[in-house]
C-alpha cells in the first residue's frame, strides 16, 4: 500500500480570513511581504514534499496549497511541484539544488517534509539558496484541524516571501543604484502583462480541471496588477497545466474596475490576459471625472490604452459650484 497525496480545497471553502498570517507580526520583513511591489521580486520553485504518516493514510498535499498561496500574494515568479521536476524529499544536496533553480529560473527552492502526529499535521519547510544549494531558513507549521490549514499554511508563504526578500536585500552599505540606471520607465502607462497578479480574498476553493488548475476566491475579492484593481464577490482563476499565472479571470458580483481616475462598473468581468483585454458587461457604467456612460459591455484594451463601449449613451453630470450651460449655478 502506499501514502495517498490529497489536494487540497476540492469541493469546499477554505476560510483565509483576509490572506493574513496565521499570527499577527511586528516584523519589518513580514509586514513587508504584504506588499506585492515586495512579493514581485520573488523567484522561487516548490518540489512536492515528502511524506512520514502509516501507509495508506491520506496525506493533504500542503506543497501545492502553499504553491498556490504564494501566487495569490503576487510573487514574480514560481514554479510549483508539477513544474519543478523534483522528486518528493525533504532532504536536498547543494548541486541538486542548485540544478533545479538554475533550469527553473528561480532565486530559490522550498523542500519539506508533512509528519502526521495524530489528528494534527506538522509541516517542515526548508528554504534553499538558488545560487549555493544551501540552506537560507526552515518554517515549521502545526496544523491542528482542517479548518485551520489555509491560515496556517498562508502564514508559512508569508514566512517564505519575507525570508526570499532578506535574502536577495543587498548588504546595508552598498551604494543606492541612481534611478537614471535603474532601466525602468520614468513614466506612461505603460501595460506590463507579465507583471505579477495580487488577489486576495476571503475564501478560497481549489480544483484540478483535466489537469488543468482552478481556484475560486470568494468574499471581498480584490485583484492588482500594474495600476489596475478589480474588485468583486467572487473570482475565478484558470490556471493553464505547467502555468504558474492564470491565463483568464472571472468576475462576479458587483465588479468594479479601477484604473487611475477611470472606474467600471458592471456584474460580470473577464480578464484574458494573453490578449490584454479586460470584459465588462451587465448594466455596465463607465465613470471618469464628471462623465457617465452606459452601454451593454465596457472593453478595455490594455495593451493600447483604449476603451470602448457598446451601445454607448453618454451622461455629464455638472459638479457641484460649477454654471450649467443655461447660465444657472449649480447649488
Amino acid at each position: 500500500m502506499r501514502r495517498r497525496i490529497a489536494p487540497l480545497g476540492l469541493a469546499i471553502a477554505i476560510a483565509l480570513a483576509g490572506w493574513t498570517p496565521a499570527a499577527a507580526t511586528d516584523d519589518p520583513a513580514l509586514l513587508a511581504a504584504e506588499t506585492p511591489s515586495s512579493a514581485a521580486q520573488v523567484r522561487v520553485g516548490v518540489a512536492p514534499f515528502a511524506v512520514a504518516a502509516p501507509m495508506g493514510v491520506e496525506v493533504p498535499d500542503f506543497a501545492t496549497l502553499l504553491a498556490d498561496l504564494l501566487v495569490t500574494r503576487g510573487v514574480g515568479r514560481l514554479v510549483g511541484p508539477d513544474q519543478l521536476g523534483a522528486p518528493a524529499s525533504a532532504e536536498v544536496d547543494p548541486v541538486t539544488a542548485r540544478s533545479w533553480a538554475e533550469r527553473s529560473e528561480v532565486d530559490g527552492v522550498l523542500v519539506g517534509r508533512t509528519t502526521q502526529l495524530g489528528s494534527r499535521y506538522s509541516v517542515d519547510v526548508r528554504l534553499l539558496s538558488g545560487s549555493s544549494g544551501t540552506l537560507i531558513n526552515t518554517y515549521i507549521a502545526e496544523i491542528p484541524r482542517s479548518d485551520e490549514t489555509t491560515a496556517a499554511v498562508g502564514g508559512l508563504a508569508d514566512q517564505v516571501i519575507a525570508g526570499m526578500l532578506a535574502y536577495l536585500a543587498p548588504p546595508a552599505d552598498a551604494p543606492a543604484v541612481p534611478a537614471a540606471a535603474s532601466g525602468s520607465k520614468a513614466s506612461g502607462r505603460v501595460f506590463d502583462r507579465s507583471a505579477p497578479i495580487s488577489i486576495k480574498s476571503q475564501t478560497l476553493e481549489a480544483a484540478d480541471v483535466d489537469g488543468a488548475r482552478r481556484l475560486v476566491f470568494s468574499g471581498d475579492v480584490s485583484v492588482v496588477q500594474n495600476d489596475i484593481t478589480l474588485k468583486s464577490d467572487r473570482l475565478t482563476a484558470d490556471y493553464p497545466k505547467g502555468s504558474s499565472e492564470p491565463s483568464r479571470l472571472v468576475a462576479q458580483g458587483a465588479v468594479r474596475v479601477i484604473q487611475g481616475s477611470q472606474e467600471a462598473r458592471c456584474d460580470n468581468g473577464t480578464y484574458e490576459r494573453a490578449e490584454k483585454r479586460l470584459t465588462c458587461c451587465g448594466n455596465a457604467e463607465l465613470r471618469d471625472g464628471a462623465s457617465r456612460v452606459r452601454g451593454k459591455c465596457i472593453e478595455f484594451d490594455l495593451g493600447r490604452q483604449t476603451v470602448r463601449v457598446e451601445e454607448a449613451t453618454v451622461n455629464f453630470v455638472p459638479e457641484a459650484g460649477k454654471t450649467d450651460p443655461n447660465g444657472a449655478g449649480g447649488r
